[in-house]
């Protein structure tokens, strides 16, 4: 199986057009749509016969995180507001074309109230690891599963009781294989709880909720402080505040945090979705949306 964090992987690309995305509306949904498409293709050409079936992963309207912490990813807006990008049209564009993908290309689209892409991708590698075997000779074995994304959180799943060895990660940013040690991913999982992740709006475990929201600066942590926690983990923390911002923070970014009901979602949308779509409505479809460049290569969709 192949699992494509669907917003990153388009950005990654999208975004190596700057110049372009501030053409006229038309041109930019264009481009967006012709980008996207091809690199899911390439993905399909290039990794397909090794490790199967496309599955779509996006992010949902809300994040059960946000319910949790509500200051989950609140600088992000404020970061695109601040650039000369359309944010608003690059990304009513990407769910335009998520349904599009849904109704008219032969890959599974799933997207869940509540859950983000990153959810959906932890929760089915653990499901078909433990539930999708395939036969090898008399034996039945996990199938691989390569996941493509460039978030470094993934690094938790290689690491996790349910894999063989057999789950891969591809960033396209780094344009390399992730790969981690058991010592080095236990590591980073610390390191991520303690200094938390300003990308998404988590702060380290010695500052404030709302350090990001307010424009405070965080309390650093020392090497020293950091060693203390590889060594001893949660128990390193020298009072109940620190102790309630490592368990927030451990919530925010363990995949093993994810709540049952959302889990519950996600395998029902996967379990109940059907790949659609034909080689002639995608003809049709690239040709009514002038990407007629991807019509030589229709059958590698």
């Amino acid at each position: 199986m192949i699992l494509i964090d669907y917003s990153q992987v388009a950005l990654a690309t999208i975004l190596t057009f700057q110049r372009e995305l501030k053409g006229t509306e038309s041109e930019v949904k264009n481009l967006i749509r012709h980008v996207t498409l091809s690199t899911i293709k390439s993905y399909k050409k290039k990794y397909g016969k090794e490790y199967g079936q496309i599955v779509i992963c996006t992010d949902g309207r809300k994040y059960w995180r946000k319910e949790v912490f509500e200051h989950y990813k609140a600088g992000r807006k404020k970061a695109r507001d601040a650039s000369d990008l359309d944010w608003k049209l690059i990304f009513d564009t990407l769910s335009e074309m998520r349904e599009d993908i849904r109704r008219v290309f032969p890959y599974k689209v799933i997207s869940v109230d509540r859950a983000e892409a990153d959810d959906i991708i932890a929760v089915l590698t653990e499901y078909v690891q433990t539930n999708e075997l395939i036969q090898e000779g008399l034996m039945e074995e996990p199938q691989k599963v390569l996941i493509l994304s460039s978030d470094k959180d993934f690094k938790q799943l290689q690491l996790a009781p349910f894999s063989t060895g057999n789950v891969s990660q591809w960033s396209p940013m780094q344009k390399k294989y992730i790969k981690a040690s058991k010592q080095e991913i236990m590591d980073f999982t610390i390191e991520h709880i303690v200094k938390g992740d300003a990308g998404d709006g988590v702060p380290n475990i010695l500052s404030k909720d709302d350090v990001f929201v307010t424009g405070d600066r965080q309390k650093p942590v020392s090497a020293k402080r950091l060693a203390e926690f590889y060594e001893k983990g949660i128990d390193a923390c020298r009072n109940d505040e620190e102790r309630r911002n490592w368990q927030r923070n451990a919530t925010l970014v363990a995949f093993d945090n994810i709540p049952k009901s959302v889990k519950d979602e996600i395998l029902d949308a996967y379990l109940n979705s059907k790949p659609n779509g034909d080689k002639m409505s995608i003809m049709n479809y690239l040709i009514e949306h002038r990407c007629r460049l991807l019509l030589d290569e229709l059958e590698d969709f």
